[in-house]
C-alpha cells in the first residue's frame, strides 16, 4: 500500500504547520496483519486548525483513473464506518482524492465533504465541484476545508 502512504504524505505536506497540527495519523495496522483493527476504521488523519482549535478528519484516497465512469473511492463497509465515525465524534470529515499522475504528485485533487460523498462510487458531476489545485496548501474557514 505504498501508493496510499505516499499520497497521505503528499496531503499532509499541503497543511502549513504554522496553522495546522496533526492530532492523529493512523498507521493502518491491517496492512501488516489480517486482523481487523478498530483504529483503522477511522480516518487516515485527524487535523487541528490551531488558530481556532478546530479539529477535523481527512481520509486520503489515490486513484489512477475512473472505473466505469465513476470515482470508486471506497466500499460500502468503509463508507458506513466513516459516516459512523464522523457522527459519533461530531467532527467535520473530508475525503481528499488524488486522481491521475503519481501519489506524491497527483494530476488532479478533490476535497469532498463526507456528506457529499454519499456513495462508494461518485460521478464527475458530484466530485468535480470539489476540485482544488493539488499544488496549493489547504485552507480552512468556517468548518470548510478547501
Amino acid at each position: 500500500m505504498e501508493k496510499g502512504d505516499n499520497f497521505e504524505r503528499c496531503v499532509v505536506d499541503l497543511f502549513d504547520n504554522r496553522y495546522f497540527s496533526v492530532v492523529q495519523w493512523s498507521t493502518d495496522m491491517a496492512r501488516k496483519h489480517d486482523r481487523f483493527v478498530e483504529s483503522d476504521a477511522g480516518p487516515d488523519i485527524v487535523m487541528r486548525y490551531m488558530p481556532k482549535n478546530e479539529v477535523f478528519c481527512v481520509e486520503c484516497k489515490f486513484r489512477s483513473d475512473l472505473y466505469e465512469g465513476k470515482l470508486q473511492w471506497s466500499n460500502p463497509q468503509q463508507l458506513r464506518r466513516y459516516q459512523d465515525f464522523a457522527a459519533e465524534n461530531r467532527l467535520p470529515f473530508f475525503v481528499v482524492v488524488g486522481l491521475g499522475g503519481d501519489p506524491d504528485s497527483p494530476e488532479r485533487m478533490f476535497c469532498i465533504p463526507l456528506e457529499e460523498a454519499r456513495y462508494p462510487g461518485l460521478y464527475p458531476s458530484v466530485f468535480e465541484r470539489f476540485e482544488r489545485n493539488p499544488e496549493k496548501n489547504f485552507f480552512w474557514k468556517n468548518g470548510v476545508l478547501s
